[in-house]
């Protein structure tokens, strides 16, 4: 198989070049003996005689020969100095191609600055890179989206980010013009280019345009993340559960995060079955902090039952004792007071922080107190008193058992 670049360049050179342009009424021809020695190099190419190739054409450029033929022995040099990984030489005999400028058809013309362009921004010459894709703007009458993608990209590598948004949108202006669908990266240089100025609100409107084109998860998942960037999180909520309907969403992550999004859009109830769901199939991981959340998630959907449930096992997994005080504190708002006492007595067993242990022991006092077990209640809250968050309240819950006790054996012994 022949070596595609070098293909172009002696494609249809034997007979009259009939390239015309409106900028270009000339016609080029190359002679019978100078293309035969091309075609000669090229077969050496193909057997991998870089040199002999190469040795060949140069003796051929001291012949006699016109401005059409030395550039296209020019370019079809420089084509094999690319081919045999010596991008400098291809540089200096695409360059000298542009020597013929004039005596050479246009369409050589614009496709020798591409190439210098591409070769000058692999080299990181993106200045001799946007002289060249400016060259090329210049001298076609209607510039391809891709010429000013070039442009874009050589200005973006020189921070020149107003020349890149300019560039970028003139080629996305010249696709809708020549009824094209603009180039994906194109339009991904014109993203990363807000981002860079931080214009994150001019984002949105660019990654709708990419996943109308080129409708990929990641994109849309990028869009999801720049609304939520914008606290637009009603717009983030619908794209991550588009994704997620669609099974797209496979890290943990992802979910977490897509649970997170329904509780602050007051769609707890989604969030749980979501969570639920990830910790039955084992994308979330079975940690404290994922079982904390689904019991939040439950909470909030007033599944109460559900949610202590989710703690039992956020308590199970923790080496602290605090998960059991918020259990304490679920069953004693639904009055299962036996299991809000049993929940606090296991709290205090793993061991909580001094943050907590006064309102523990004042929760304890209260729950005894709702069993009718006055004298623990009373030592329960007399324990609260140590600590000073719950100390005032410590003393009235001691005052309002010991008179609520007194009511209760008086009444009892009124039945005796």
């Amino acid at each position: 198989m022949k070596w595609p670049i070098i293909v172009l360049v002696l494609t249809g050179l034997l007979s009259i070049q009939t390239q015309l342009h409106s900028k270009d009424k000339k016609a080029y021809a190359i002679s019978l003996q100078v293309f035969k020695e091309m075609e000669s190099a090229n077969l050496l190419v193909e057997e991998g005689q870089f040199e002999e190739a190469l040795e060949d054409l140069s003796q051929l450029l001291e012949k006699r020969a016109s401005k059409y033929e030395k550039a296209q022995i020019h370019s079809l040099m420089g084509s094999i100095h690319y081919r045999n990984s010596n991008q400098d030489s291809a540089l200096v005999s695409f360059t000298k191609v542009l020597d013929s400028v004039g005596g050479m058809p246009i369409n050589l013309h614009k496709q020798t600055l591409k190439t210098l362009s591409q070769l000058s921004m692999v080299n990181e010459n993106y200045a001799k890179s946007k002289e060249y894709c400016e060259q090329l703007v210049a001298i076609t009458e209607v510039p391809e989206q891709l010429d000013y993608a070039l442009l874009a990209q050589a200005n973006y590598k020189m921070e020149d980010w107003q020349g890149a948004i300019d560039a970028a949108l003139k080629g996305r202006k010249a696709a809708y013009e020549q009824q094209q669908d603009p180039d994906e990266n194109l339009l991904l240089l014109l993203n990363a280019v807000y981002f860079e100025i931080n214009a994150l609100n001019k984002m949105p409107e660019v990654l709708e345009e990419i996943i109308k084109y080129y409708p990929k998860s990641s994109y849309i998942l990028y869009l999801a993340s720049v609304y939520g960037q914008l606290d637009r999180l009603d717009k983030q909520m619908v794209l991550m559960e588009a994704l997620y309907e669609d099974g797209k969403l496979i890290q943990a992550s992802q979910i977490s995060n897509l649970a997170s999004l329904y509780m602050s859009q007051k769609t707890p109830y989604k969030a749980a079955k979501v969570l639920k769901e990830a910790l039955g199939s084992g994308t979330l991981d079975a940690t404290e902090r994922n079982f904390e959340m689904l019991s939040q998630a439950w909470q909030l959907a007033g599944e109460r039952n559900n949610a202590l449930d989710a703690l039992a096992f956020a308590a199970e997994l923790s080496d602290k004792g605090e998960n059991y005080l918020r259990k304490s504190y679920l069953h004693f708002s639904l009055a299962q007071y036996k299991e809000a006492e049993k929940s606090l007595l296991l709290g205090f067993d793993k061991g909580l922080t001094d943050k907590h242990n006064g309102e523990a022991w004042l929760l304890l006092g209260m729950t005894r107190f709702n069993m009718k077990k006055f004298d623990s209640a009373i030592e329960a809250c007399e324990k609260a008193k140590d600590y000073k968050k719950s100390a005032k309240h410590a003393s009235q819950w001691i005052d309002y058992i010991a008179t609520e006790k007194r009511k209760y054996e008086s009444m009892q012994a009124s039945i005796m």
